[in-house]
Protein backbone atom coordinates (compact mmCIF):
# COMPACT_ATOMS: atom_id res chain seq x y z
CA UNK A 1 0.00 0.00 0.00
CA UNK A 2 3.03 2.16 0.84
CA UNK A 3 4.75 1.68 -2.71
CA UNK A 4 1.34 2.21 -4.57
CA UNK A 5 0.54 5.46 -2.60
CA UNK A 6 3.75 6.66 -3.28
CA UNK A 7 3.83 5.83 -7.44
CA UNK A 8 0.63 7.86 -7.62
CA UNK A 9 1.92 10.68 -5.88
CA UNK A 10 5.00 10.69 -8.08
CA UNK A 11 2.42 10.28 -11.34
CA UNK A 12 0.41 12.96 -10.43
CA UNK A 13 3.14 15.00 -9.47
CA UNK A 14 4.89 14.36 -13.21
CA UNK A 15 0.90 15.15 -14.87
CA UNK A 16 1.07 18.48 -12.42
CA UNK A 17 4.45 19.25 -14.29
CA UNK A 18 3.84 18.97 -18.24
CA UNK A 19 0.98 20.99 -17.44
CA UNK A 20 2.74 23.79 -16.31
CA UNK A 21 5.60 23.74 -19.01
CA UNK A 22 6.44 26.79 -19.81
CA UNK A 23 4.39 29.12 -17.24
CA UNK A 24 6.04 30.53 -14.05
CA UNK A 25 5.56 29.08 -11.16
CA UNK A 26 3.88 31.24 -8.36
CA UNK A 27 6.29 32.31 -5.42
CA UNK A 28 5.12 30.22 -2.61
CA UNK A 29 4.35 32.94 0.56
CA UNK A 30 5.71 31.87 4.03
CA UNK A 31 3.42 30.68 7.07
CA UNK A 32 3.16 33.60 8.80
CA UNK A 33 4.81 33.42 12.09
CA UNK A 34 3.07 33.71 15.27
CA UNK A 35 4.50 36.33 17.36
CA UNK A 36 5.92 34.43 20.73
CA UNK A 37 4.38 36.26 24.22
CA UNK A 38 7.31 38.23 24.69
CA UNK A 39 6.50 40.14 21.27
CA UNK A 40 3.16 40.37 22.28
CA UNK A 41 4.39 41.96 25.58
CA UNK A 42 7.18 43.68 23.31
CA UNK A 43 4.86 45.41 21.68
CA UNK A 44 2.76 46.53 24.27
CA UNK A 45 5.47 48.40 26.49
CA UNK A 46 5.80 50.29 22.53
CA UNK A 47 2.79 51.69 22.57
CA UNK A 48 2.75 52.84 25.88
CA UNK A 49 5.83 55.77 25.60
CA UNK A 50 3.43 58.12 24.72
CA UNK A 51 2.18 57.74 28.10
CA UNK A 52 4.80 57.84 30.83
CA UNK A 53 2.40 57.09 33.85
CA UNK A 54 1.15 54.08 31.80
CA UNK A 55 4.68 53.10 30.99
CA UNK A 56 5.63 53.38 34.92
CA UNK A 57 2.70 51.34 35.96
CA UNK A 58 3.95 48.49 33.37
CA UNK A 59 7.53 48.73 34.40
CA UNK A 60 6.59 48.90 38.06
CA UNK A 61 4.92 45.43 37.25
CA UNK A 62 7.56 43.96 35.67
CA UNK A 63 9.61 41.32 37.93
CA UNK A 64 13.60 42.75 37.87
CA UNK A 65 15.39 40.02 39.46
CA UNK A 66 18.44 41.41 41.53
CA UNK A 67 20.00 45.12 42.73
CA UNK A 68 23.22 43.87 42.62
CA UNK A 69 24.68 47.53 43.17
CA UNK A 70 23.64 48.54 46.68
CA UNK A 71 24.53 50.62 49.54
CA UNK A 72 23.14 49.92 52.89
CA UNK A 73 23.74 53.40 54.29
CA UNK A 74 22.74 55.15 51.11
CA UNK A 75 19.72 52.95 50.26
CA UNK A 76 17.75 53.56 53.84
CA UNK A 77 15.23 56.01 52.27
CA UNK A 78 16.28 59.82 54.23
CA UNK A 79 12.78 59.54 55.82
CA UNK A 80 14.15 56.81 57.77
CA UNK A 81 16.97 58.53 58.63
CA UNK A 82 14.96 61.43 60.47
CA UNK A 83 12.86 59.64 62.04
CA UNK A 84 15.65 57.50 63.85
CA UNK A 85 18.07 60.46 64.44
CA UNK A 86 15.36 62.41 65.99
CA UNK A 87 13.68 58.98 68.26
CA UNK A 88 17.64 58.68 69.40
CA UNK A 89 17.92 62.62 70.22
CA UNK A 90 20.48 63.46 67.69
CA UNK A 91 20.70 67.21 66.64
CA UNK A 92 21.79 69.41 63.84
CA UNK A 93 23.71 72.18 62.75
CA UNK A 94 21.55 74.37 61.19
CA UNK A 95 24.23 75.90 58.50
CA UNK A 96 26.26 72.53 58.15
CA UNK A 97 23.50 70.18 58.65
CA UNK A 98 25.78 67.48 60.41
CA UNK A 99 24.37 65.56 62.73
CA UNK A 100 25.83 65.30 66.43
CA UNK A 101 24.75 62.68 69.36
CA UNK A 102 25.38 63.65 71.94
CA UNK A 103 24.37 67.61 70.86
CA UNK A 104 27.25 69.40 69.76
CA UNK A 105 26.62 73.45 71.18
CA UNK A 106 25.04 75.47 69.30
CA UNK A 107 23.35 72.68 67.93
CA UNK A 108 18.88 72.04 67.49
CA UNK A 109 17.43 68.95 68.31
CA UNK A 110 16.35 67.19 65.17
CA UNK A 111 12.93 66.28 67.11
CA UNK A 112 11.98 69.46 65.83
CA UNK A 113 11.71 68.59 62.72
CA UNK A 114 7.78 67.50 63.29
CA UNK A 115 6.70 70.79 64.49
CA UNK A 116 9.12 72.84 61.85
CA UNK A 117 7.93 71.50 57.97
CA UNK A 118 10.89 74.14 56.67
CA UNK A 119 13.60 72.56 58.94
CA UNK A 120 12.29 69.42 57.94
CA UNK A 121 12.77 69.74 54.14
CA UNK A 122 16.45 71.40 54.83
CA UNK A 123 17.14 67.92 56.71
CA UNK A 124 16.03 65.98 53.90
CA UNK A 125 17.85 68.43 50.86
CA UNK A 126 20.66 68.22 52.90
CA UNK A 127 20.68 65.12 53.47
CA UNK A 128 19.53 63.62 50.32
CA UNK A 129 19.61 65.19 46.51
CA UNK A 130 16.59 65.99 47.13
CA UNK A 131 15.12 68.75 44.91
CA UNK A 132 18.41 69.50 44.18
CA UNK A 133 19.35 72.21 41.92
CA UNK A 134 22.92 72.99 41.84
CA UNK A 135 25.75 72.38 38.95
CA UNK A 136 27.30 68.59 37.85
CA UNK A 137 30.19 69.28 40.22
CA UNK A 138 28.01 70.67 43.14
CA UNK A 139 25.66 67.65 42.93
CA UNK A 140 28.80 65.29 42.85
CA UNK A 141 30.25 66.68 46.18
CA UNK A 142 26.66 67.58 47.87
CA UNK A 143 26.13 63.54 47.23
CA UNK A 144 29.58 62.53 49.14
CA UNK A 145 29.07 64.96 51.67
CA UNK A 146 25.68 63.73 52.43
CA UNK A 147 26.70 60.54 54.29
CA UNK A 148 28.78 62.60 56.53
CA UNK A 149 26.19 64.57 57.48
CA UNK A 150 23.92 62.19 58.63
CA UNK A 151 26.92 59.92 60.13
CA UNK A 152 25.53 60.41 63.53
CA UNK A 153 22.27 58.84 63.45
CA UNK A 154 23.08 55.38 64.82
CA UNK A 155 22.59 53.02 62.46
CA UNK A 156 24.74 49.98 63.73
CA UNK A 157 21.86 49.43 66.30
CA UNK A 158 19.32 49.61 63.81
CA UNK A 159 20.70 47.44 60.68
CA UNK A 160 17.87 45.18 61.04
CA UNK A 161 15.37 48.12 60.58
CA UNK A 162 17.67 49.17 57.67
CA UNK A 163 17.61 45.57 56.17
CA UNK A 164 13.97 45.32 56.59
CA UNK A 165 13.59 49.03 55.18
CA UNK A 166 15.43 47.78 51.91
CA UNK A 167 13.98 44.47 51.53
CA UNK A 168 10.54 45.72 51.55
CA UNK A 169 11.13 48.24 48.82
CA UNK A 170 12.51 46.00 47.00
CA UNK A 171 9.74 43.03 47.35
CA UNK A 172 7.43 45.97 46.32
CA UNK A 173 9.49 46.87 43.09
CA UNK A 174 9.22 43.00 42.13
CA UNK A 175 12.84 41.95 42.88
CA UNK A 176 13.45 38.80 44.53
CA UNK A 177 17.14 39.32 45.67
CA UNK A 178 19.71 42.35 46.54
CA UNK A 179 22.88 42.27 47.57
CA UNK A 180 23.82 44.80 50.15
CA UNK A 181 27.56 46.60 50.30
CA UNK A 182 28.87 47.59 53.71
CA UNK A 183 31.92 47.43 55.66
CA UNK A 184 31.08 44.99 58.46
CA UNK A 185 33.78 46.06 60.80
CA UNK A 186 36.41 46.01 57.74
CA UNK A 187 38.04 49.35 59.53
CA UNK A 188 39.13 46.96 62.43
CA UNK A 189 41.25 44.85 59.86
CA UNK A 190 42.26 48.03 58.12
CA UNK A 191 43.55 49.55 61.27
CA UNK A 192 45.19 46.77 62.70
CA UNK A 193 47.07 46.64 59.47
CA UNK A 194 48.63 49.38 59.32
CA UNK A 195 50.62 48.84 62.21
CA UNK A 196 52.15 45.55 60.64
CA UNK A 197 53.82 47.53 57.72
CA UNK A 198 57.09 49.62 57.48
CA UNK A 199 57.97 51.80 55.17
CA UNK A 200 60.61 49.57 53.40
CA UNK A 201 58.57 46.66 53.11
CA UNK A 202 58.27 45.32 48.95
CA UNK A 203 54.59 45.31 48.01
CA UNK A 204 55.04 42.00 46.87
CA UNK A 205 52.24 38.98 47.35
CA UNK A 206 55.27 37.48 49.52
CA UNK A 207 55.04 40.58 51.61
CA UNK A 208 50.80 41.02 51.55
CA UNK A 209 50.37 37.12 52.53
CA UNK A 210 52.65 36.99 55.43
CA UNK A 211 51.57 40.43 56.94
CA UNK A 212 48.16 38.48 56.42
CA UNK A 213 49.11 35.67 58.43
CA UNK A 214 50.28 38.19 61.30
CA UNK A 215 47.14 40.08 61.21
CA UNK A 216 44.52 37.16 60.96
CA UNK A 217 46.49 35.98 64.37
CA UNK A 218 46.06 39.23 66.29
CA UNK A 219 43.35 38.71 69.09
CA UNK A 220 41.62 42.26 68.18
CA UNK A 221 41.42 40.55 64.85
CA UNK A 222 39.18 38.00 65.83
CA UNK A 223 37.86 39.69 68.26
CA UNK A 224 35.88 41.73 65.48
CA UNK A 225 35.08 38.88 63.20
CA UNK A 226 33.25 37.36 66.14
CA UNK A 227 31.10 40.38 66.33
CA UNK A 228 30.74 40.95 63.18
CA UNK A 229 29.53 37.29 62.33
CA UNK A 230 27.26 37.48 65.73
CA UNK A 231 25.56 41.10 64.51
CA UNK A 232 25.29 39.82 61.02
CA UNK A 233 23.07 37.09 62.27
CA UNK A 234 20.91 38.99 64.33
CA UNK A 235 20.58 41.55 61.77
CA UNK A 236 19.07 39.10 58.98
CA UNK A 237 16.92 37.27 61.74
CA UNK A 238 15.46 40.72 63.11
CA UNK A 239 14.95 41.83 59.75
CA UNK A 240 12.94 39.16 58.76
CA UNK A 241 10.65 39.70 62.14
CA UNK A 242 10.25 43.20 61.60
CA UNK A 243 8.69 42.37 57.54
CA UNK A 244 6.46 39.26 60.03
CA UNK A 245 7.62 37.07 57.36
CA UNK A 246 6.39 33.90 57.94
CA UNK A 247 2.98 35.79 59.14
CA UNK A 248 -0.71 36.06 57.33
CA UNK A 249 0.98 39.94 57.69
CA UNK A 250 4.14 38.96 55.77
CA UNK A 251 6.07 42.25 54.14
CA UNK A 252 6.97 41.93 50.10
CA UNK A 253 10.26 41.93 51.47
CA UNK A 254 10.24 38.26 52.71
CA UNK A 255 10.41 37.40 49.49
CA UNK A 256 13.71 38.70 48.44
CA UNK A 257 16.61 36.82 49.45
CA UNK A 258 19.61 38.85 50.76
CA UNK A 259 23.56 38.43 50.40
CA UNK A 260 26.05 40.58 51.39
CA UNK A 261 29.42 42.44 50.06
CA UNK A 262 31.86 43.54 52.85
CA UNK A 263 33.56 46.70 51.32
CA UNK A 264 36.52 48.51 52.28
CA UNK A 265 37.12 52.16 51.88
CA UNK A 266 39.53 53.83 49.29
CA UNK A 267 40.50 56.74 51.14
CA UNK A 268 42.87 55.44 53.30
CA UNK A 269 46.49 54.16 53.47
CA UNK A 270 47.04 51.19 50.68
CA UNK A 271 47.76 49.07 54.16
CA UNK A 272 44.34 49.99 55.42
CA UNK A 273 42.88 49.00 52.61
CA UNK A 274 44.47 45.43 52.14
CA UNK A 275 43.88 44.90 56.20
CA UNK A 276 40.07 45.73 55.48
CA UNK A 277 40.10 43.21 52.29
CA UNK A 278 41.52 40.42 55.10
CA UNK A 279 39.19 40.72 57.51
CA UNK A 280 36.36 40.74 54.83
CA UNK A 281 37.95 37.25 53.49
CA UNK A 282 38.23 36.09 56.71
CA UNK A 283 34.75 37.13 57.93
CA UNK A 284 33.00 35.32 54.66
CA UNK A 285 34.38 32.13 56.28
CA UNK A 286 32.22 33.10 59.12
CA UNK A 287 29.12 34.09 57.57
CA UNK A 288 27.02 32.27 54.76
CA UNK A 289 25.49 35.16 53.39
CA UNK A 290 28.74 37.11 52.96
CA UNK A 291 29.36 36.29 49.49
CA UNK A 292 32.11 39.06 48.09
CA UNK A 293 34.01 41.79 48.26
CA UNK A 294 34.39 45.54 47.00
CA UNK A 295 35.54 49.20 47.03
CA UNK A 296 33.85 52.61 47.99
CA UNK A 297 34.04 56.14 48.50
CA UNK A 298 35.00 58.24 45.70
CA UNK A 299 37.89 57.16 43.13
CA UNK A 300 38.53 60.30 42.24
CA UNK A 301 39.99 60.75 45.90
CA UNK A 302 43.67 61.14 45.94
CA UNK A 303 44.38 58.01 48.05
CA UNK A 304 42.49 56.11 45.68
CA UNK A 305 44.40 57.50 42.49
CA UNK A 306 47.20 57.17 44.27
CA UNK A 307 47.70 53.48 45.53
CA UNK A 308 44.87 52.60 42.93
CA UNK A 309 46.98 49.91 41.39
CA UNK A 310 48.95 48.62 44.48
CA UNK A 311 45.65 47.94 45.39
CA UNK A 312 44.23 46.10 42.36
CA UNK A 313 47.43 43.66 42.92
CA UNK A 314 46.56 43.09 46.67
CA UNK A 315 43.09 41.94 45.80
CA UNK A 316 44.15 39.88 42.83
CA UNK A 317 47.04 38.60 45.49
CA UNK A 318 44.09 37.75 48.03
CA UNK A 319 41.74 36.19 45.63
CA UNK A 320 44.61 33.96 44.41
CA UNK A 321 45.50 32.56 47.94
CA UNK A 322 41.94 32.01 48.66
CA UNK A 323 40.96 30.31 45.39
CA UNK A 324 44.49 27.82 46.26
CA UNK A 325 43.93 26.79 49.91
CA UNK A 326 41.98 23.88 50.24
CA UNK A 327 38.68 24.08 52.41
CA UNK A 328 38.34 27.33 51.83
CA UNK A 329 34.59 29.34 50.67
CA UNK A 330 35.03 31.47 47.58
CA UNK A 331 34.70 35.43 47.56
CA UNK A 332 33.67 36.87 44.74
CA UNK A 333 34.90 40.18 43.62
CA UNK A 334 32.73 43.51 42.75
CA UNK A 335 34.51 46.59 42.07
CA UNK A 336 33.60 50.19 41.52
CA UNK A 337 35.66 51.47 38.63
CA UNK A 338 35.66 54.28 35.61
CA UNK A 339 33.18 56.36 37.88
CA UNK A 340 34.93 59.04 36.80
CA UNK A 341 34.68 62.36 34.48
CA UNK A 342 37.43 64.20 33.71
CA UNK A 343 35.68 67.01 35.45
CA UNK A 344 36.39 65.09 38.94
CA UNK A 345 40.26 64.74 38.27
CA UNK A 346 42.75 67.10 38.43
CA UNK A 347 45.11 67.62 35.00
CA UNK A 348 47.65 65.54 36.49
CA UNK A 349 45.36 62.45 37.01
CA UNK A 350 43.27 62.77 33.52
CA UNK A 351 45.46 59.74 33.02
CA UNK A 352 43.70 57.33 35.20
CA UNK A 353 40.76 57.50 32.85
CA UNK A 354 42.75 55.28 30.88
CA UNK A 355 43.28 52.16 33.03
CA UNK A 356 41.23 51.82 35.93
CA UNK A 357 38.62 49.20 34.38
CA UNK A 358 40.76 47.01 32.87
CA UNK A 359 43.29 46.89 35.83
CA UNK A 360 40.37 45.91 38.18
CA UNK A 361 39.28 43.12 35.42
CA UNK A 362 43.11 42.15 35.06
CA UNK A 363 45.02 42.77 38.23
CA UNK A 364 42.17 42.40 40.70
CA UNK A 365 39.70 39.42 39.07
CA UNK A 366 37.20 41.93 39.33
CA UNK A 367 33.61 39.59 38.19
CA UNK A 368 31.43 42.73 37.97
CA UNK A 369 32.53 45.88 37.68
CA UNK A 370 30.57 49.26 39.10
CA UNK A 371 29.50 51.60 36.93
CA UNK A 372 32.06 51.64 34.27
CA UNK A 373 31.33 54.91 32.89
CA UNK A 374 34.22 55.61 31.31
CA UNK A 375 34.97 52.64 29.39
CA UNK A 376 35.33 53.99 25.95
CA UNK A 377 37.99 55.98 27.15
CA UNK A 378 40.18 53.47 28.16
CA UNK A 379 42.87 53.46 26.34
CA UNK A 380 45.55 51.19 28.44
CA UNK A 381 46.55 48.19 26.56
CA UNK A 382 45.04 47.72 23.53
CA UNK A 383 42.72 50.11 23.63
CA UNK A 384 38.43 50.39 24.56
CA UNK A 385 37.40 47.78 22.02
CA UNK A 386 39.57 45.29 22.94
CA UNK A 387 38.88 45.58 26.60
CA UNK A 388 34.85 45.54 25.55
CA UNK A 389 35.83 42.31 23.81
CA UNK A 390 37.85 40.80 26.53
CA UNK A 391 34.76 41.68 29.10
CA UNK A 392 32.65 40.36 27.07
CA UNK A 393 34.74 36.89 26.92
CA UNK A 394 35.74 36.78 30.53
CA UNK A 395 31.74 37.24 31.42
CA UNK A 396 32.69 40.89 33.42
CA UNK A 397 29.20 41.87 33.83
CA UNK A 398 28.19 45.74 34.33
CA UNK A 399 26.40 47.14 36.93
CA UNK A 400 24.44 49.75 35.24
CA UNK A 401 23.64 53.05 37.47
CA UNK A 402 21.53 55.41 35.30
CA UNK A 403 20.33 57.48 37.65
CA UNK A 404 23.69 57.75 40.18
CA UNK A 405 25.11 58.39 36.67
CA UNK A 406 23.26 60.87 35.44
CA UNK A 407 23.19 62.87 38.62
CA UNK A 408 27.13 62.37 39.81
CA UNK A 409 28.89 62.25 36.49
CA UNK A 410 26.84 63.37 33.48
CA UNK A 411 26.03 60.55 31.84
CA UNK A 412 23.57 60.00 30.19
CA UNK A 413 21.75 59.14 26.82
CA UNK A 414 24.15 59.07 23.89
CA UNK A 415 27.08 59.80 26.61
CA UNK A 416 26.46 57.07 28.75
CA UNK A 417 28.22 53.45 27.35
CA UNK A 418 25.04 51.36 28.10
CA UNK A 419 24.58 51.10 24.45
CA UNK A 420 28.12 49.96 23.62
CA UNK A 421 28.21 47.41 26.16
CA UNK A 422 25.42 46.04 24.88
CA UNK A 423 26.31 46.18 21.30
CA UNK A 424 29.49 44.43 22.61
CA UNK A 425 27.45 41.72 23.97
CA UNK A 426 28.56 43.08 27.20
CA UNK A 427 26.58 41.24 30.29
CA UNK A 428 24.88 43.90 31.95
CA UNK A 429 22.06 44.61 34.63
CA UNK A 430 20.52 47.75 36.02
CA UNK A 431 21.13 48.85 39.89
CA UNK A 432 20.37 50.87 42.10
CA UNK A 433 23.72 52.58 43.57
CA UNK A 434 22.11 54.86 46.88
CA UNK A 435 18.07 54.88 46.13
CA UNK A 436 18.35 56.21 49.69
CA UNK A 437 20.18 59.66 49.07
CA UNK A 438 19.56 59.25 44.91
CA UNK A 439 15.74 59.05 45.66
CA UNK A 440 15.06 56.55 43.62
CA UNK A 441 14.02 52.63 43.34
CA UNK A 442 14.90 50.53 40.80
CA UNK A 443 11.94 50.94 39.13
CA UNK A 444 13.11 54.31 37.82
CA UNK A 445 16.53 52.57 36.72
CA UNK A 446 14.17 50.37 34.00
CA UNK A 447 12.36 53.97 33.28
CA UNK A 448 15.11 55.79 32.30
CA UNK A 449 16.63 52.55 30.75
CA UNK A 450 13.47 52.57 28.37
CA UNK A 451 13.13 56.22 27.94
CA UNK A 452 16.77 57.58 28.13
CA UNK A 453 18.41 54.60 26.37
CA UNK A 454 15.48 53.76 24.13
CA UNK A 455 15.54 50.10 25.30
CA UNK A 456 12.40 47.82 24.52
CA UNK A 457 10.95 44.72 26.70
CA UNK A 458 13.36 42.17 25.37
CA UNK A 459 16.09 44.38 26.49
CA UNK A 460 15.15 44.62 29.72
CA UNK A 461 13.97 41.24 30.16
CA UNK A 462 17.64 40.38 29.31
CA UNK A 463 18.94 42.65 31.88
CA UNK A 464 16.80 41.60 34.62
CA UNK A 465 17.67 37.57 33.55
CA UNK A 466 21.12 38.63 33.85
CA UNK A 467 20.99 40.21 37.23
CA UNK A 468 20.05 36.53 38.79
CA UNK A 469 22.79 35.03 36.68
CA UNK A 470 25.68 37.02 37.65
CA UNK A 471 24.64 37.43 41.99
CA UNK A 472 27.29 36.14 43.68
CA UNK A 473 24.21 33.86 45.23
CA UNK A 474 25.46 29.84 45.58
CA UNK A 475 24.28 27.42 43.62
CA UNK A 476 24.09 26.47 39.54
CA UNK A 477 22.65 27.94 37.12
CA UNK A 478 19.09 26.95 35.75
CA UNK A 479 20.72 28.10 32.07
CA UNK A 480 22.27 25.26 29.73
CA UNK A 481 24.71 28.44 28.57
CA UNK A 482 25.64 31.31 30.02
CA UNK A 483 24.41 34.18 28.92
CA UNK A 484 22.12 32.35 26.75
CA UNK A 485 18.10 31.97 28.23
CA UNK A 486 16.95 29.83 25.69
CA UNK A 487 17.78 25.85 27.57
CA UNK A 488 17.88 25.47 30.77
CA UNK A 489 19.77 22.54 32.26
CA UNK A 490 19.46 18.90 31.78
CA UNK A 491 17.69 18.72 35.06
CA UNK A 492 14.71 20.62 34.34
CA UNK A 493 15.01 20.05 30.31
CA UNK A 494 11.62 18.33 30.48
CA UNK A 495 10.27 21.06 32.60
CA UNK A 496 7.45 23.93 31.52
CA UNK A 497 8.84 27.50 32.19
CA UNK A 498 6.82 29.49 34.19
CA UNK A 499 5.05 26.37 35.53
CA UNK A 500 6.01 24.34 39.11
CA UNK A 501 8.42 21.98 38.44
CA UNK A 502 6.93 18.90 37.97
CA UNK A 503 10.02 16.27 37.60
CA UNK A 504 11.86 14.20 40.50
CA UNK A 505 15.18 16.10 38.51
CA UNK A 506 14.26 19.25 38.36
CA UNK A 507 13.19 19.38 41.92
CA UNK A 508 15.64 18.38 43.29
CA UNK A 509 18.44 20.85 41.35
CA UNK A 510 16.60 23.83 42.45
CA UNK A 511 16.51 22.48 45.94
CA UNK A 512 20.33 21.94 45.57
CA UNK A 513 20.95 25.06 43.72
CA UNK A 514 19.95 28.67 45.48
CA UNK A 515 20.82 30.37 41.97
CA UNK A 516 19.06 27.88 39.82
CA UNK A 517 16.07 27.92 42.12
CA UNK A 518 15.69 32.22 42.39
CA UNK A 519 15.64 32.08 38.21
CA UNK A 520 12.94 29.57 37.86
CA UNK A 521 10.90 31.74 40.53
CA UNK A 522 11.43 34.73 38.28
CA UNK A 523 10.70 32.39 35.16
CA UNK A 524 7.21 32.29 36.76
CA UNK A 525 6.96 35.77 37.39
CA UNK A 526 7.59 36.27 33.69
CA UNK A 527 4.86 33.92 32.86
CA UNK A 528 2.05 35.53 34.71
CA UNK A 529 3.32 39.22 34.20
CA UNK A 530 3.00 38.51 30.54
CA UNK A 531 -0.02 36.23 30.55
CA UNK A 532 -2.33 39.24 31.15
CA UNK A 533 -1.32 40.59 28.19
CA UNK A 534 -1.32 38.02 25.65
CA UNK A 535 -5.49 38.22 24.28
Amino acid sequence: MHYKNLGLTVIVALGMSACGEGEPEPNPQPDPVEPTREDVVHEHMESLRGDPAALGAFLLAMPKGADLHSHTSGAITTEKLIEWGADDGACVNTTTFVASNPCAAGTTPLANVWEDPAFYDAVLGAWSMHNYTGSLLEAHQHFFDAFGKYGAVQLDSRNDDSYADILSRAGKHHQIYVELMQGFGASTGGRLAEGLFTASDPWDAATLLARRKQLIALPDFQASIDRQAASIAATLKGARELLKCGTAEADPGCDVEVRLLSSANRTAERANVFGQWVHAYELAQRVPELVGVNLVSPEENEKSLAYYDDEMFALGTLDDFNDNTVGRKTVHIALHAGELIPAVLKAEDQQHLRFHIRNAVEKAHAERIGHGVDVLGETAGDGAADLLRDMHELSVMVEICLTSNRVLLGASGAQHPLASYLENKVPVALATDDSGILRGDITQEYIAAATDQGLGYKTLKQMARTSLEYAFVEGGSLWANRDDFTATVGACAQDNLGEAASSASCKTYLASHKRAALQWKMETQFATFEDQFVK
